[in-house]
């Protein structure tokens, strides 16, 4: 056997068998295509399947420099090899690789696995016969104006939804089933619009009038509820992956459910979505920002965040930066983007340098991987308002005095912030803004701190050290920290050694000197001859210390790295916490010898006045919040995805496959900048991507299954829309509608289609309904069922917003914690309110939900999976939360007629909307006869609650 090698240049060389005249083998009769293959439809499939994983988009991966993805490669490029004929089935080598006999030749490989099929070879064949025409891929590709289809005037459309959705069923000899009984669709309705059952009373008065004008009417009131967006924010929550703790094993509580309370009163007023995206992705960056606005920016605080010992903060900055970047792509685009993180995607065109360019808009917030900051303040009443905002603007006013004092401070001195600083035996040196570093992670007994780079400065003659009290001076619990040596090197040639600079002197502002208590002294001389001792700072630990270094000789740094070791081994965890690193240039008047103080008297009063400010920081509700930071971070590509190997810079921008709509539309579109630039082009008039993801969402929440079924992946390996002009009409009516989701829903649900009954018809030949011939019978999801529970029980508490609750849940849910977190139940003025409030810990989710199926709030869900197991009939039967409502529900009922017959009545009209059968009635009388029997007539009222909260027909939507 030839190596895989040799295969694959025989691949890129002279056609094989074609080279002699030879036409690759054939089946015997084939089944020709009616219309002839499209690219798109029949055979972007075939080799997305087959071939992509080595000849598409991934330059690294690409096998003997031939691509199948793009017209260029197919047909050749020039003087480049081309794998398609145009009309010539015989003299393509593409249909020959594919159907040669020979194992050599054949691809894909023998050890690649099953070749292609008979009928995907006809495909291929028919279609280079046919020309070989390219097109680009469907969600890429300009909204279509798609023509609706041509069926009868017979009175069954009400949209034009259903005019293309009956052109697709009669292609199949189908047509749309009929409408649902109005108590089916009432309850529907209700369902998908604010996720509760309807009240009896109006499941009565839509029986007594079903017609259009009432059921429009219904439809209106329902989106005009304030349930509206408590129900459709959950969808959003989910998919933002929202939860009311950080993460990972300690799990804290954090404060953001003022973003979630933003997103539903967003969505009850109908934002239009580029606001409600804007505002969200870049609500910090808006001209003159609201609170509200700020607020909004939560969507992406919504990364975990480790607080566990240990942590590099680095690294876990790195890892929610690439989670937004994922959960955008996924949001917003319905793209696979984290496949290129590594490398190149392997089947779409997204390069490593585009996920990369996108990763760009989102590097440079002042958020950090372990911190929790920053955040903002949420006044509840304009009495909290005036008082937050008059914080905030002394908060401004003090940061401001801070900084105009250490400046005239430390003037003649430039803040030396270097590419590389590391700190042995664990910890992490986080720069921050104001050219410090903050000191995070393992706190050892010991530690040298290494800062290495190049410097700010061509010439310095002093290193001055700050050590800062936000965060320090010391890491241990004492505040001190004992420097015993500073160390500077110099290298001037990049393959040279490192030579030492020597220091003449060195003087601090503070030095400890406790001798007289029996203690020693601790001068910043002994900084300079690495003694037993160093320098140190006790007492005074109640405002910001510095100490300048005067080298023996001023040292020429142009193009050159400079390295400071800070020695820190007394032990004890005597280390620095927060500490700012600057160089003298030439002639500073600011030297070791001078006179000037190091740390003036108004930059201590300044930074005593800041923090007495922090202090005082008004007790109302907090939430996270983005932030972007004054000066960008240099973001640079990760070989192989690794923050450890960082190579060429990388400027911000979208990939170029996704962004022909603005280059052909604006010829040569401007370049985009900020998150601000992204957020706008998301959700551009002309971004057809995003509008038919979003729109298929939402279609997929009311019919169970998006249009395109694949909804988080409309790449080239996803799923096609089952009705393309459909997703295109949808997607254009959206954009003419002002982006308005209240508007599309009302066009969806007004829609004949949705209407359908959900009983599948005899032939049932289609099960998932992809044609769309009726509805769908779909089962509640955990949220619904305690929400419908709540609401036939008469237990809803129609209180909306503020801080998660506690319902009942089964104990022992957190006994596997590293926190051994308790879950006390809340009162019940709390408890009984719908499940959008419900506190989420992420490492412990509340049961019921997760039994139903609820995702984990660690990664974003665009679609929740739907099960039915045996533990979710259990949960019914026994979880506390249902056992409690269940209890409710038979003390309403019992308030009543006390005949159970008439309670049943009560019970089903209540709960399902209707009256029971006959059957229905006979055998729960015999039940409750029984319950009455074992356990007492008092048993008997909660006894056919838990009896109605098992119905299928009350844990599903009709």
């Amino acid at each position: 056997m030839q190596t895989r090698a040799l295969i694959l240049i025989a691949l890129a060389g002279a056609p094989a068998l074609t080279a002699q005249g030879l036409e690759p083998p054939r089946r015997a009769d084939p089944t020709p295509l009616a219309d002839g293959p499209s690219w798109t439809e029949d055979v972007r499939p075939i080799l997305a399947e087959h071939c992509f994983a080595c000849h598409g988009p991934d330059e690294a991966a690409r096998a003997a420099g031939v691509r199948l993805d793009v017209a260029e490669g197919l047909r050749g490029d020039g003087d480049a090899f081309a794998p398609v004929a145009p009309g010539d089935p015989g003299g393509s080598e593409l249909l020959y690789r594919v159907t040669s006999p020979d194992d050599f030749d054949r691809m894909p490989p023998p050890e690649a696995g099953d070749g292609l099929t008979d009928d995907e070879i006809d495909t291929l064949r028919a279609w280079i016969a046919a020309g070989a025409e390219y097109e680009e891929h469907w969600a890429y590709a300009p909204l279509a104006g798609a023509a609706l289809g041509v069926v009868e005037a017979d009175g069954r459309e009400r949209s034009p939804i259903d005019s293309f959705v009956r052109a697709r069923l009669r292609e199949e000899g189908r047509d749309l089933a009929p409408d649902a009984a109005p108590l089916d669709l009432v309850r529907r309705v209700h369902f998908d619009l604010v996720g509760l059952p309807p009240e009896p009373e109006v499941v009565a008065a839509f029986a007594a009038d079903p017609t259009d004008a009432a059921y429009a009417a219904l439809v209106d009131a329902l989106l005009a509820s304030p349930d509206f967006g408590v129900h459709w924010a959950r969808q959003w929550l989910d998919a933002a992956r929202y939860a009311d703790s950080h993460g990972f094993t300690i799990d804290g509580r954090r404060s953001i459910w003022p973003w979630r309370d933003w997103v539903v009163d967003s969505m009850n007023r109908d934002q239009p979505f580029d606001a409600f995206t804007i505002e969200q992705l870049a609500g910090d960056l808006l001209p003159g920002a609201t609170r509200a606005q700020r607020i909004a920016t939560g969507f992406h605080r919504n990364t975990q965040v480790n607080q566990e010992g240990g942590a590099k903060d680095e690294e876990n900055r790195v890892s929610a930066v690439m989670d937004r970047v994922a959960t955008t792509g996924s949001v917003w685009l319905g793209s696979t983007i984290a496949c290129a993180q590594c490398h190149t995607h392997k089947f779409d065109p997204i390069t490593q340098t585009e996920y990369f360019g996108l990763y760009a808009f989102f590097d440079s917030t002042t958020d950090g991987g372990v911190s929790a900051a920053p955040s903002m303040l949420v006044p509840r009443d304009d009495g909290e308002e005036q008082r937050a905002a008059a914080w905030e603007a002394r908060l401004a006013d003090a940061e401001a005095a801070y900084a105009d004092a250490w400046a005239a401070a430390a003037a003649g001195f430039t803040p030396w912030q270097p590419g590389r600083a590391t700190g042995s035996n664990g910890p992490e040196l986080r720069p921050e803004l104001d050219g410090s570093y903050r000191v995070l992670g393992q706190n050892p007994v010991y530690s040298t701190y290494v800062l290495e780079g190049a410097a700010a400065v061509e010439v310095a003659d002093t290193l001055r050290l700050e050590a800062l009290p936000d965060g320090g001076p010391g890491r241990g619990p004492q505040r001190n920290f004992v420097l015993q040596e500073v160390r500077v090197e110099v290298k001037r040639d990049p393959d040279g050694a490192f030579e030492r600079v020597p220091l003449a002197s060195a003087r601090a502002d503070f030095e400890q000197d406790t001798s007289a208590r029996g203690g020693g002294r601790y001068p910043i001389a002994a900084a300079l001859r690495a003694d037993d001792g160093g320098w140190a700072i006790a007492p005074a630990f109640d405002g910001p210390h510095a100490a300048v270094f005067r080298f023996r000789e001023p040292i020429d740094l142009a193009g050159a790295t400079l390295r400071v070791e800070l020695r820190q081994e007394f032990g004890s965890n005597h280390t620095l916490g927060r500490f700012r690193m600057l160089l003298g240039a030439r002639g500073s008047a600011d030297g070791a010898g001078a006179d000037a103080p190091l740390v003036t008297e108004a930059w201590r009063a300044a930074w005593r006045a800041l923090r007495d400010v922090r202090g005082e920081r008004p007790r109302m509700p907090s939430t996270l919040v983005m932030e972007e930071r004054a000066t960008p971070r240099v973001t640079r590509r990760f070989h192989r995805g690794s923050f450890l190997d960082p190579r060429e810079p990388v400027r911000p921008h979208v990939p170029a496959a996704l962004d022909r709509f603005r280059a052909d539309a604006e010829g040569g579109a401007a370049p985009l900048r900020t998150r601000l630039d992204l957020a706008r082009w998301l959700v551009h008039p002309r971004n057809a991507l995003a509008h038919r993801v979003t729109v298929n969402r939402w279609w997929q929440a009311l019919f169970g299954l998006g249009l395109v079924e694949t909804e988080n992946d409309f790449g080239l390996r996803g799923a096609r829309p089952s009705h393309p002009g459909l997703l295109d009409w949808l997607a254009a009516e959206f954009v003419r509608s002002g982006l308005s989701r209240k508007a599309l829903l009302r066009e969806i649900v007004l829609s004949t289609t949705y209407r359908q009954t959900s009983t599948v018809p005899a032939r049932g030949d289609d099960p998932r309904n992809r044609l769309l011939g009726r509805q769908r019978r779909l089962r509640l999801t955990g949220e619904q069922l305690r929400d419908a529970m709540l609401r036939v029980s008469g237990a809803l508490d129609p209180t909306r917003g503020g801080r998660p609750v506690q319902p009942p849940q089964p104990p022992g849910v957190y006994a596997f914690t590293q926190a051994n977190k308790r879950w006390e139940t809340g009162p019940e003025d709390e408890r009984l309110r719908r499940s959008l409030y419900t506190r989420i810990w992420r490492s412990a989710p509340y049961p019921f939900y997760s039994t139903f199926d609820a995702p984990s709030a660690s990664v974003a869900c665009t679609r929740r999976d739907r099960s039915t197991s045996p533990l979710q009939a259990l949960a019914l039967a026994n979880d506390p939360m249902v056992l409690e409502l269940a209890r409710r529900f038979g003390d309403a009922l019992s308030r009543g007629d006390a005949d159970d017959a008439a309670m049943v009545e009560r019970a089903f009209r209540r709960a399902l909307g209707r009256a029971p059968l006959a059957a229905e009635v006979e055998r729960l009388a015999d039940h409750l006869s029984a319950v009455a029997d074992r356990e007492g007539a008092d048993a008997v009222p909660f006894a056919l609650a838990r009896v109605v909260f098992n119905l299928a027909e009350f844990t599903h939507r009709p």
